[in-house]
């Protein structure tokens, strides 16, 4: 049998790439790359029932780190909005203020220019809804892959292939 194809990070470069990454700065790619190497390493120690237990420890560690990922990016971008809403109120009061308008603005009121091509479409719960609805179908789609795995071992190794 041929083996697979070399991917680019490989080389031993970029391998450990998300490993080096402050916790803080990994994204949920970073959580499959890491999933992946770490994969790898449990396979090339065989098919000891250990090992297999292991594996699915780390698994579900794995899903727990990619939890904390997601968790991490949807603060990150509730906070973006926030302050981008926020740049929006403090530059209408300047218009207002300049043009002499009086604003009376309380503190649950934004003020939203409508000529603004980025201006918010969407309220920050549906964004969430939409991110965490992704999210998890990513994580499904990784216990889909991994079942997936498992599967083709024990085809293969079974020689029910033939």
């Amino acid at each position: 049998m041929e083996e697979p194809p070399v991917r680019e990070e490989e080389d031993g470069e970029d391998d450990e790439g998300a490993l080096a990454k402050s916790p803080l700065q990994l994204t949920t790619d970073d959580v499959y790359d890491i999933s992946y190497v770490v994969g790898r390493e449990l396979m090339a120690l065989g098919s000891d029932p250990r090992v297999t237990r292991l594996q699915f420890k780390i698994v579900r560690v794995m899903e727990m780190l990619e939890a904390l990922v997601n968790e991490g990016s949807l603060v990150a971008e509730e906070l973006r909005m926030e302050r981008d809403n926020l740049r929006q109120e403090v530059e209408g009061l300047r218009r207002a203020s300049v043009s002499g308008d009086q604003v009376n603005l309380g503190p649950d009121k934004m003020v939203v220019d409508l000529t603004d091509p980025n201006r918010p479409r969407f309220t920050l719960q549906e964004l969430r809804d939409v991110l965490q609805e992704r999210n998890k179908l990513k994580s499904q789609l990784l216990l889909v892959q991994e079942e997936l795995q498992c599967y083709r071992r024990f085809f293969f190794r079974s020689g029910k292939h033939t």
